[in-house]
């Protein structure tokens, strides 16, 4: 969805804070950051995959990816997680994938990114100079949950950081649990779902949570 199609219309939805949270996949995560680092060219679905591979290109759909982009997204991915390593050994506070996709979203600081927004302080909700007091009141932060954020090139670049500078944890527990938790305490809550598979079902799972505690819910 945020490969090739629907980037912008979330990017809406996050920006002027329509939505409460996000779950997606790891490539709703990566690609919108690669995105932000190097061109996706717009193509054609019948393009050829293998010859594209050959010359150093990747198609998603109709679009196309070059390689360059990939490693650039890992020249950006790696110091950052030097950094979240040694945060994390001087505080002991381990990382979530949500954490770790809100870090992203603020070491991105570009507002093409759909998770800088989720991150981010949209301006135009500072609308009188009191508010500006109180940053905090106007910030989106929209948690972004990714139960399986290793599955992709994140996946990759977390592996081979885990040799030259182990130590990472990734918190899936205290995930779940912050998901299912905004679930059980919202007076009211509905689903947008759009595709199938994991993150689907997680929102759904994290839904039975409201029916659990009494919470009217509707087909």
């Amino acid at each position: 969805m945020i490969s090739s199609g629907l980037r912008e219309v979330f990017l809406h939805l996050v920006k002027h804070k329509h939505v409460t949270a996000i779950v997606t996949t790891a490539g709703g995560i990566e690609e919108d950051f690669i995105k932000c680092l190097g061109k996706t060219y717009l193509a054609d679905f019948n393009l050829d995959g293998a010859d594209l591979r050959k010359r150093g290109m990747n198609r998603i759909g109709n679009l196309i990816v070059p390689n360059d982009n990939y490693c650039k997204f890992e020249d950006w991915l790696t110091p950052i997680l030097d950094a979240m390593l040694i945060e994390q050994k001087e505080t002991g506070q381990v990382w979530t994938p949500s954490s770790f996709i809100r870090r992203l979203g603020k070491e991105i600081n570009n507002e093409e990114s759909v998770y800088y927004w989720a991150y981010k302080v949209n301006p135009t909700i500072l609308s009188c100079p009191e508010q500006v007091l109180n940053v905090w009141s106007a910030q989106n932060d929209i948690p972004v949950f990714c139960p399986a954020l290793t599955d992709g090139s994140i996946g990759d670049m977390i592996y081979f950081h885990s040799f030259h500078n182990p130590g990472l944890i990734l918190d899936i527990v205290g995930d779940i649990r912050n998901l299912n938790e905004m679930s059980r305490k919202s007076k009211k809550a509905g689903m947008i779902i759009l595709g199938g598979g994991v993150c689907k079902h997680q929102i759904a799972n994290a839904m039975l949570i409201v029916c659990f505690f009494g919470i009217p819910c509707r087909p």
